[in-house]
């Protein structure tokens, strides 16, 4: 987290039910949702969950808008040593497309 002082780091988070820690959390995501997502990108989060929208008329198109999304929001986790979890993640498809898309 950049401060007027410089650089502020923390390597341990902060225990659940703390006072700080919506405020710490709220500063830090804040970052990834101010960010200019390309059209037919939408990111929302509620408490420490994310969930993209990501919309287009063609199967090449919402690869590479997926591909962008994620790639975006594995630079702001790592740069923020966050870590996601890919067991607790998952995804929607909703489409006329005959074949599904796979996410790696």
């Amino acid at each position: 987290m950049q401060t007027r002082e410089g650089p502020a780091l923390w390597e341990q988070g902060c225990s659940q039910g703390s006072c700080s820690g919506p405020a710490f959390w709220n500063i830090v995501v804040d970052e990834i949702l101010s960010e200019q997502w390309p059209l037919g990108v939408y990111l929302q989060a509620f408490s420490d969950d994310f969930v993209f929208i990501i919309t287009d008329n063609t199967r090449e198109c919402l690869r590479k808008l997926r591909k962008f999304a994620l790639n975006k929001f594995k630079d702001w986790t790592d740069k923020n040593k966050l870590h996601v979890s890919i067991e607790k993640s998952s995804y929607v498809l909703f489409s006329k497309l005959v074949i599904e898309l796979t996410i790696k």
